[in-house]
């Protein structure tokens, strides 16, 4: 019996440090799937977005033949006008896709036929409609009934068809990894939470001997039992809702996340339950008799346990405000869109009103042009896009010098191109284009956010039928350029 106090005053503190440990483990290892996880969806989307590109590549090409041999056959100059912007269109895009085809491991030789059948198909189209232009239609037929163009136009489809049957196996094979991915983290949440549940179990079970003496202590344990019944049916409840809300694969994921978090925070509550039954044991020894032993127990649960409990709960946090950031960006994809007609001017003046606490603060300038012009798109959006992009121009002003903030736009085809200026502290050249990656900022961080605000923004510009670009001078000022549809298409689910 005289050993007995001395194995549990080690026993419990130790297995809510093993406890503790695991826990971080946990939290390590989720971290660690979560960026594979990321990395190997962004990897997917490349390929995707790469194989419609080239199908894009082929749709125009086939779009300039049309209007070639529109215009030869009816010589109406409508034609010859759709016909030279295809053409150019068409040459643009090849250009864009050069370098994104090597990415995806094809090979040179293969974009160097494609490059000179492009140019040969583009060249022949081009003779043939001067020809025409210059009135001469028999040569402009002759040229269109060797067949060279369309001999041409089948290699064409045929190194697309195999581009395309590459991106596919590239994207496949990505989504199998993101699949391996969070199979291989459910496997690790689940084995850890089987260690976990012994551990408790047998801290539970030594707790429970030590304190049947004390009344106090089982009546306690007997409600919490009960609170814990109610606290499981609860998450139980939130977790089958959570499934039914579950919209895209993104979802599934971001929430496979989000769930070992919960399982943490529960038995992270287990553990400061554990700890302070423990502690209420240690009060009841009389003061001035506590050993050696009880001295190194009390030090346990009031600094050691606490401490650790702490650095569990901040890591946790921290983690899921990460997740909540990516299901944010995943939500991209996932809202409806409702187009209605937009005065820009109005829509910048609503969101100049709500940020006008932090501009008074500033003493910021914020001018609005009056030529704004009137799109038809989706209202929301542009005010989570262009609010963030004045929230930034605000929080990254430059020391000393009151921020001066200009919106001016314009329409240019079918598409509005707005400008959002600042005299803030600028953007270095090598990161222009890397604030729009994920969690990646720039410049000095002393201002709060996770890298998340840009790569939302451009996720949800590129589904409103557009993109954004920005050019800068480090101590000068920054220029976001916003170009998107002027009119959305209700396509069925748009992103938020």
């Amino acid at each position: 019996m005289a050993t007995e106090p001395t194995g549990f005053s080690r026993t419990v503190p130790l297995s809510l440090f093993a406890g503790a440990l695991l826990l971080l483990g946990l939290v390590l290892a989720s971290l660690v799937f979560a960026a594979i996880a990321r990395e190997d969806s962004d990897e997917a989307l490349h390929a995707a977005r790469l194989n419609n590109r080239t199908v894009l590549l082929l749709s125009l090409l086939q779009d300039a033949e049309t209007s070639q041999r529109g215009y030869i056959l009816t010589g109406t100059r409508a034609y010859f006008s759709d016909f030279q912007r295809a053409a150019a269109l068409a040459r643009l895009q090849f250009n864009s896709l050069r370098d994104d085809l090597q990415t995806v491991s094809i090979d040179e030789e293969t974009i160097k036929r494609l490059e000179t059948l492009v140019s040969l198909k583009l060249e022949e189209m081009k003779r043939s409609a001067n020809m025409q232009a210059a009135g001469d239609h028999e040569r402009a037929v002759a040229v269109v009934t060797t067949g060279e163009g369309r001999r041409l136009m089948l290699e064409i489809r045929q190194i697309i068809a195999r581009i395309a049957a590459i991106t596919d196996t590239v994207g496949f094979r990505k989504t199998r990894h993101l699949v391996d991915a969070t199979w291989l983290l459910l496997a690790t949440i689940a084995g850890g939470a089987i260690l976990i549940v012994l551990l408790v179990a047998g801290v539970m079970h030594l707790v429970t001997v030590r304190s049947r003496q004390l009344e106090a202590a089982r009546h306690a344990l007997v409600e919490y039992n009960d609170t814990l019944e109610s606290k499981i049916r609860q998450r139980t409840q939130y977790l089958e809702r959570a499934n039914r809300e579950l919209q895209s694969y993104a979802y599934i994921v971001s929430h496979d996340l989000r769930a070992p978090l919960v399982n943490i925070m529960g038995f992270t509550s287990e553990f400061e339950r554990a700890a302070d039954v423990f502690k209420s044991f240690l009060q009841t020894v009389p003061p001035g008799s506590a050993g050696e032993i009880e001295n190194a127990a009390r030090e346990a649960v009031d600094i050691d346990i606490p401490e650790a409990l702490g650095f569990i709960h901040s890591s946790m946090k921290r983690m899921d405000e990460l997740i909540s950031e990516i299901l944010k960006l995943a939500r991209a994809g996932s809202r409806q869109f409702h187009p209605q007609v937009i005065d820009l001017r109005e829509l910048f003046e609503e969101i100049v009103a709500t940020s006008k606490h932090g501009a008074d603060e500033t003493h910021a300038t914020i001018e609005i042009a009056e030529d704004l012009p009137v799109v038809e798109t989706d209202r929301l959006a542009l005010q989570q896009v262009f609010g963030n992009l004045i929230d930034n121009a605000l929080k990254y002003s430059f020391v000393g010098r009151a921020p001066y903030i200009k919106v001016s736009g314009k329409v240019v085809g079918e598409e509005a191109i707005i400008d959002v200026t600042d005299n803030g502290r600028g953007i270095a050249e090598q990161d222009l284009e890397r604030i729009f990656e994920l969690f990646r900022r720039s410049g000095q961080q002393d201002r709060p956010g996770d890298g998340v605000g840009l790569s939302h923004v451009r996720a949800l510009v590129r589904r409103l039928g557009g993109d954004v670009t920005v050019r800068s001078v480090l101590g000068e000022g920054t220029t976001f350029t916003v170009a998107f549809a002027t009119k959305l298409r209700p396509e069925g689910r748009e992103g938020e």
